[in-house]
């Protein structure tokens, strides 16, 4: 595998956050007084935060802007960043590598910034990244390449030689229809086989290899 640069998605794939991204939907209604079905959770995962919000406005009458509904997403992952995301098991040692290899690293996720470099200096691992780039500073999410052109761009590294690093199935597919190297990582909360995860990358993290990758 050769690898002078790599584009990390954060939640997923660097975090063992999802289980917490899989019920915070659910949670927020709750909170505002609205007990949903449980398919709120993964239309919330599948459509991303700001079209589940409009659609949460007109399926129950909400009268929350998306800026309000984003805030209360926040305060309460903010809670689990803050107190139990840990590093997914051998996340670490793989960056670690990295980083010593001299690999160029970066983040590029749809997660806030704010909550970003908190959860990144509480877990120590700020150092491998020399730039992060989120999806609502960049203007649109990884259904468009744009995200990883630009951290790409950065870099200044050889696309062929530059991975992107993914759990989300639609992100991968993004990057990879796009011309870049992918590396599917495996977590449970995906709603894909994981034969579909495979077919979009050129490595694949399973759950038991624990980022050995080279």
């Amino acid at each position: 595998m050769e690898i002078k640069g790599a584009i990390f998605d954060m939640d997923g794939t660097l975090l063992d956050s999802m289980d917490y991204w899989a019920t915070v939907a659910e949670e927020y209604l709750k909170k505002n007084g609205i007990y949903a079905e449980s398919d709120t959770n993964r239309e919330f995962l599948e459509k991303g935060m700001k079209s589940w919000a409009i659609g949460i406005n007109e399926k129950f009458g909400f009268d929350k802007s998306f800026d309000d509904v984003r805030c209360g997403i926040y305060e309460i992952m903010g809670e689990k960043y803050d107190t139990v995301v840990n590093v997914k098991d051998g996340a670490r040692e793989m960056l670690e590598e990295l980083y010593e290899r001299g690999v160029k690293m970066c983040l590029a996720t749809a997660t806030d910034r704010e909550q970003v470099e908190a959860i990144l200096k509480r877990l120590g691992i700020e150092k491998y990244f020399s730039r992060i780039f989120t999806t609502s500073e960049v203007g649109v999410g990884k259904s468009s390449p744009r995200i990883y052109e630009i951290a790409l761009e950065y870099l200044g590294t050889p696309k062929d030689e530059t991975y992107v690093f993914e759990d989300a199935y639609y992100a991968l597919k993004t990057a990879y229809e796009n011309g870049f190297r992918t590396v599917g990582v495996y977590d449970k909360n995906v709603f894909v086989s994981e034969d579909e995860i495979r077919a979009l990358s050129h490595y694949y993290i399973d759950k038991n290899n624990k980022y050995k990758l080279f």
